[in-house]
């Protein structure tokens, strides 16, 4: 094996000089886009710090600085992008009550069926079915007057309801993932561009060594000469995404920083991704009717199917004050009221997404005031996730550059 080693070395010595030179270039086009590649990947992962503190190890820029990515990229949708008050107030009393009604109308049935059954049943057995119809009718009758006021008092407090920042800040904290594919969706073209022009400017810086290497072979040239390719090759391809702003032009050429030419296709990505995980009716309506404003929620509910019950027995309210006492007969509609209210998060109100997405039309209101934004707030969308320890990423790509030109010195050229 060591005798065709030697065969082989023997035959490539006539092209020595070729290797020796040739390798420069090519060894510096390796390095910018490793060192590219490398930096990107620091950038997003690990999710979680994978070392041991304090003394070393690593964990992505963006999981590691989750709050502050998160809310970088929350502050710009919820500052001038989407407000929650204007996107429920979209939301019209008819059309909802048409998404809810038939399931509503029957779960009062239920309701009252069951609740008089419990409390009063000889007096709810003895009732002729035509005055349980009427009830039953009367109830229903005052859904469309319950579901408009009740929405109108919920559009009205609604920032105080749903707090949309915070909501959707604990979502991507949570879910570091998601907010690692929130950017590299947005600016998946710009890492793919810096990836190449690690190639590009690698090659190009490696001419240039190559040439310097042809007058002076000083041993410390490459090293050196490594650490500045891998350090300008990083720094180039993250200033060139992002300036120029507005459109230079060069002679016959225009050149623009490559985020702000995409700014459509951004905004695109952007809000499907947004609508599709964070804020869309089914994540609002959970943080409505189970989170921390709950409570409050179903009291304007409660509220207002109260002040409609005083209607339910119609005629027949005397008669059944009279049997079961004025508190007795409160007590029961009290019961009824609070039985629909906890009976609507899991029933009837998931009837309402399908029209709720309609109407509040999230996606469409993201993506086109994101195609509309200044360019000085859009580079707000993904410049942070560079400005953050972007330092760090440009000097792995040096370090690792002046690694590979002491194993040149030490190999090809030793």
């Amino acid at each position: 094996m060591w005798e065709l080693l030697d065969s082989l070395l023997l035959a490539l010595d006539p092209y020595q000089p070729i290797l020796e030179y040739g390798s420069i270039p090519v060894l510096a086009a390796l390095v910018g886009w490793g060192t590219n590649v490398l930096a990107l990947k620091m950038t997003f992962y690990p999710l979680e710090f994978v070392g041991v503190r304090p003394w070393f190890g690593w964990q992505g820029i963006i999981p590691a600085k989750a709050r502050k990515m998160a809310s970088t990229t929350v502050d710009l949708m919820t500052t001038h992008l989407v407000q929650v008050r204007e996107v429920v107030g979209r939301l019209e009393a008819d059309r909802v009550y048409e998404a809810l009604g038939p399931d509503v109308d029957a779960m009062i049935r239920q309701t009252i069926d069951e609740v008089l059954s419990e409390t009063q049943p000889e007096l709810w057995r003895s009732l002729p079915e035509a005055i349980k119809e009427e009830i039953y009718r009367r109830a229903q009758a005052e859904t469309p007057r319950v579901i408009e006021e009740s929405l109108r008092d919920i559009q009205e407090e609604i920032e105080q309801l749903l707090d949309l920042k915070a909501t959707s800040i604990d979502a991507l904290v949570k879910d570091k993932d998601l907010l690692n594919q929130i950017f590299l969706q947005c600016g998946e073209k710009e890492f793919r561009f810096i990836e190449r022009s690690g190639v590009f400017f690698g090659l190009l810086f490696g001419l240039v060594q190559m040439g310097i290497w042809f007058f002076y072979k000083g041993d410390w040239m490459m090293p050196v000469m490594g650490f500045v390719v891998g350090w300008i090759t990083n720094w180039l391809a993250l200033q060139m995404i992002f300036a120029p702003r507005e459109p230079v032009r060069l002679g016959p050429l225009v050149w623009q920083g490559l985020f702000f030419i995409r700014q459509k296709e951004v905004a695109a990505a952007f809000a499907s991704m947004i609508s599709a995980h964070i804020v869309n009716t089914r994540n609002l309506m959970q943080v409505v009717f189970q989170g921390p404003a709950a409570d409050r929620i179903l009291e304007i509910i409660h509220r207002h199917i109260q002040r409609a019950a005083k209607d339910y027995g119609g005629f027949m309210n005397p008669v059944i004050k009279l049997t079961v006492g004025s508190q007795q007969y409160a007590s029961i509609k009290a019961n009824i009221g609070e039985r629909i209210v906890k009976s609507l998060p899991d029933g009837p109100i998931q009837n309402l997404h399908g029209y709720a997405e309609e109407a509040m039309d999230i996606e469409r209101t993201l993506r086109e005031r994101l195609e509309q934004l200044p360019r000085e707030q859009f580079e707000g969308l993904l410049r942070p996730i560079f400005q953050e320890d972007e330092w760090k990423l440009i000097l792995v790509g040096a370090v690792l550059g002046l690694l590979t030109g002491f194993v040149l010195i030490f190999t090809t050229l030793g």
